[in-house]
């Protein structure tokens, strides 16, 4: 399993006392029409704190007119339980990135950088690769060619895996970068800039532009799975997660759902033209107006803006991961409604609040607008063409049956547990023998052959297997390298069919020697380095820039 901080998808919690939820409460001025979007938005997110078992989740709201209210399910800590205040601190991970370029777009209205800059020159300490013509804009997107996290500073400099322009791909190494730009030319630090610049101006008090371990006890606890090693299913145990410091330009603000409906009122001012996030109205609606293709379907990407449709109606969005929080927020640009969600849970479990905010603001928007208030979306999508899986699979080292229902159950040594879809042919489990990889079904044509797990292969019930041999120049390189890292934890590199894997889904491609492109794109930027290697088998998987050490066993 890759821990990187790009995971998206649902995660669950298994608590040891009764959930609580958003209290039904005197509704706050000008809410009055907005009553029933209230309600209908109480009660989605009470499914989500019970359906993801989420340990808490604050929510806020906000439309034109001057309405903003908050909405808290559950707790900031379980253990003993405290409930969320308004003072409590939540890290808003990814969606510092926003925050990031409206700094940036600020010293470029100040003549002090332009977009068009190359990065080398206002950032000489960063060791790209030389020659290169990345811009700043280039990094504003995306499409820069660096590593998603990649440390600034990797022994042998930074690489890119493409031209600048050429493909996109998601980059925390990237907005690090341009939180360097902005504090080499301001010259004071980025923690800084943000209350400045941002924070002060917009009125947001209790925001953090830097997590650090002194201000803890104002955060709410966050959670992840009690066995971080496995791929997080739905239903596994959490314990609190470790703290970590964030001072980068990609992931450091923290905030509150009554600071973070404010800043969705300046981003909404900016994209309305009306001057906002410390912009003029030129300038702001450059900034929330800009965007180039992503490699997500229907989903564009400028300034550290996601740009966003849904049944007809444009949204600017983000959402953030860390490693004890996960978040999300919508702005419609037309209406102005907009919500934030954030919950204390990893990044790792792989959820976002981001159906929660979707339709939090399309049900301020309908209210508005005196249309009914829309269904929300089901928590549970039902499998596509389910009974394709149906069936007996066997293996060199044993079998599984997948049974019919919903969801889907694999049965194993007497035990029985659910299928999680998790995207495309993924599936996982809280079965005991299914537990240490993503299981991934593969087809023959249009019918499901046969799967994949770890190392393992498995073949339908009456269909020849499909193996191709091990390769024994493979065999030293496959085992679990481990950083110790709260961000990372253990890569599971795997031998499968004559193939590297990292874990079940992760295919590795050689490039050189030792050196291995990790992903099925051709130009993907992301490394896998196999160092230290004695009598064949080495003692270092460097991933990106960060080493993993051998620890099998």
């Amino acid at each position: 399993m890759i821990l990187t901080r790009r995971q998206f998808g649902a995660g669950a919690f298994a608590a040891t006392a009764a959930p609580r939820l958003a209290a039904a409460s005197a509704l706050p001025q000008g809410a009055a029409p907005f009553a029933a979007a209230i309600d209908s938005i109480r009660a989605y997110g009470a499914r989500h704190l019970a359906y993801y078992g989420l340990p808490g989740l604050t929510l806020g709201l906000i439309a034109p007119g001057g309405f903003a209210t908050v909405l808290n399910f559950g707790f900031a800590d379980r253990t003993p339980p405290r409930t969320i205040g308004p003072d409590t601190l939540f890290q808003v991970g990814s969606i510092t990135k926003v925050m990031t370029a409206a700094i940036i777009h600020q010293l470029m209205g100040e003549g002090r950088l332009r977009l068009t800059d190359r990065v080398s020159a206002l950032a000489p300490s960063v060791p790209l690769p030389d020659p290169n013509l990345i811009s700043v804009q280039d990094l504003l997107d995306h499409v820069g060619g660096l590593a998603s996290d990649a440390p600034v500073d990797p022994p042998g400099g930074l690489w890119t895996g493409f031209a600048p322009g050429t493909h996109w791909h998601y980059s925390n190494t990237g907005y690090e970068i341009l939180g360097m730009v902005a504090e080499q030319a301001s010259g004071e630090p980025l923690a800084r800039l943000f209350e400045k610049r941002l924070f002060t101006p917009v009125g947001m008090t209790r925001s953090r532009g830097a997590i650090l371990q002194r201000d803890q006890a104002l955060y709410a606890q966050g959670y992840r799975a009690a066995d971080p090693v496995p791929p997080f299913a739905r239903g596994v145990p959490l314990a609190p997660a470790p703290w970590i410091d964030a001072t980068s330009g990609a992931l450091s603000v923290a905030s509150t759902a009554s600071d973070m409906v404010r800043f969705l009122r300046t981003l909404s001012d900016a994209a309305s033209g009306r001057g906002g996030l410390g912009l003029s109205p030129a300038a702001g609606a450059e900034l929330t107006r800009h965007a180039v293709t992503s490699d997500t379907p229907a989903m564009s990407y400028g300034n550290g803006l996601m740009h966003v449709g849904n049944a007809g109606r444009a949204y600017l969005h983000h959402t953030g991961g860390m490693v004890s929080f996960s978040s999300s927020f919508h702005l419609d640009k037309a209406s102005g409604s907009g919500a934030f969600a954030c919950s204390n849970i990893s990044a790792f479990a792989e959820y976002r609040p981001r159906l929660l905010t979707l339709f939090a603001t399309d049900a301020l928007t309908a209210a508005m607008a005196g249309r009914p208030i829309p269904p929300a979306p089901a928590l549970t999508v039902p499998v596509a063409g389910a009974g394709a899986y149906i069936g007996l699979y066997a293996g060199p080292s044993g079998g599984f049956e997948v049974r019919a229902g919903e969801p889907l159950t694999i049965v194993a040594n007497g035990r029985a547990a659910a299928l999680q879809p998790w995207g495309g042919e993924l599936f996982r489990t809280t079965h005991p023998d299914f537990r240490d990889f993503s299981l991934m079904f593969e087809r023959r044509g249009a019918a499901i052959g046969g799967a994949s797990w770890g190392a393992e292969s498995f073949t339908r019930a009456g269909l020849p297997p499909a193996l191709v041999q091990p390769d024994p120049a493979l065999a030293p390189l496959a085992g679990s390298f481990v950083n110790d890292s709260s961000w990372w934890g253990t890569l599971r590199v795997v031998q499968r069919n004559g193939s590297l894997w990292l874990g079940t889904e992760t295919p590795l491609s050689r490039i050189d020697g030792h050196l291995w492109r990790v992903g099925s794109d051709a130009w993907s930027p992301e490394r896998a380095l196999f160092a230290d290697i004695a009598d064949g088998r080495p003692r270092t998987l460097i991933y990106s820039g960060v080493p993993f050490t051998r620890r099998d066993g």
